[in-house]
């Protein structure tokens, strides 16, 4: 704990990653923490998830500042495993795009991502050893590519959801992050209940460049490409693999998914606060009120059968390797990023993992994301550690 208290002297001022950061509280949870597989590690959480006797904020200054009464599902279990709440992690405004105060920690000139902003500096820091987070569209995958970390989306519904702030509960997960997969199989197997799984034999890779939406940069396609050459020169069976057609639809049901739901669950906050909501979210809100209900029919309808192909073709490959963004972390701190490089594995609730994998000519990260079919959750991280170490990324921010 010394050390993660030494790097948030060093990181805080600049990253702006913790919420209500006081160091005599964290000090005397630690001390009241007690035995399990994750005894002793230090705990971040995104501040849409409730920790007793913390409020949670959302990042905005409209909601009762009232301590919450109860641990968030997620929370109770990890802290029964042993684990101390070190602090609240910031986030974006209710979780989507409309950025917070948290900066990049390779460059505090780039966006750190988003939602789980926070959540991902503090990791990529040495702050906490652990971190939570949520992912509605891309809340994970995306700061986790940025700032240099692993991102853990389990299979929908993995992980409860209870006294975690919702935006659309139809795919709304909630995450993990840490700073390399041996310690995220740890965390994971524990909240799962499972043994940490083997490693696999010989990993069969299936490359997926086109997502069927915008081309991801040249940079980030080339870290895909020399990815799948180094894993297939070290024994895997890398091919390329093409998506289904229907993947194409996803992109704008997620989103009138997402807006339709937001907006029921929003309803009575907009009607008393609307003009204090930031303009990316209220925007989509506005648009969720018009979502039909045929048309949410509709999208459900195609998210079943999407993922049925997708689960096809995750039985012919151990796993998919994509994009986890469009490139490295933007300039500037105005956005947060374009989620959609991971929205086809939160649209069907399968798992994912992100795994630094290259830098960019700036020196920023570039985040390749793993994906299996849905429960395939000790799988993927098994594989995800072969990938890992046949990668070799070892680099850390400062």
């Amino acid at each position: 704990m010394e050390e993660e208290l030494a790097a948030i002297r060093r990181w805080e001022a600049t990253v702006e990653a913790l919420v209500g950061w006081d160091p005599v509280g964290a000090r005397l949870r630690r001390r009241q923490s007690g035995g399990g597989p994750l005894s002793g590690w230090s705990l971040g959480v995104k501040d849409i998830i409730d920790v007793q006797g913390m409020p949670t904020r959302c990042n905005v200054d409209f909601l009762p500042e009232t301590p919450a009464r109860e641990h968030a599902g997620v929370v109770g279990r990890l802290l029964s495993l042993g684990a101390f709440v070190l602090s609240k992690t910031v986030t974006t405004t209710f979780a989507f795009l409309d950025p917070g105060a948290t900066r990049n920690p390779w460059n505090p000139g780039h966006t750190p991502g988003g939602s789980s902003s926070g959540s991902a500096a503090a990791v990529a820091c040495g702050m906490v050893r652990l971190a939570l987070g949520s992912q509605t569209v891309a809340s994970v995958n995306r700061p986790a590519s940025y700032c240099g970390v692993t991102g853990f989306k389990p299979t929908f519904g993995r992980l409860p959801v209870t006294g975690v702030f919702p935006f659309s509960p139809s795919v709304d997960t909630v995450g993990l992050f840490t700073c390399g997969v041996s310690d995220m199989q740890q965390a994971a197997a524990a909240l799962l209940g499972e043994p940490v799984a083997e490693e696999p034999g010989r990993l069969r890779i299936g490359l997926a460049p086109d997502l069927h939406t915008k081309p991801a940069e040249g940079l980030m396609l080339r870290a895909l490409s020399e990815a799948g050459e180094r894993l297939a020169a070290r024994g895997c069976q890398v091919t390329t693999v093409t998506l289904p057609e229907e993947c194409a639809a996803a992109y704008r049901n997620h989103f009138d998914l997402i807006a339709a739901e937001g907006a029921r669950g929003h309803a009575e906050l907009m009607a008393r606060h609307g003009d204090r909501y930031p303009p990316k979210l209220r925007a989509l809100l506005l648009d969720g009120e018009a979502v039909t209900p045929e048309a949410l029919k509709g999208i459900q309808e195609h998210r079943r059968s999407l993922t049925v192909s997708l689960s096809g073709l995750l039985e012919e490959v151990d796993l998919v390797l994509s994009p986890s963004a469009e490139g490295a972390a933007h300039r500037g701190l105005a956005i947060t990023g374009d989620p959609r490089f991971s929205l086809l594995w939160t649209y069907t609730g399968c798992p994912t993992v992100t795994l630094p994998a290259a830098l960019s000519p700036e020196g920023l990260p570039l985040g390749l994301q793993l994906s299996a079919r849905p429960m395939a959750d000790g799988a993927l991280l098994a594989a995800a550690r072969t990938v890992e170490a046949l990668l070799g990324f070892h680099a850390r921010p400062g």
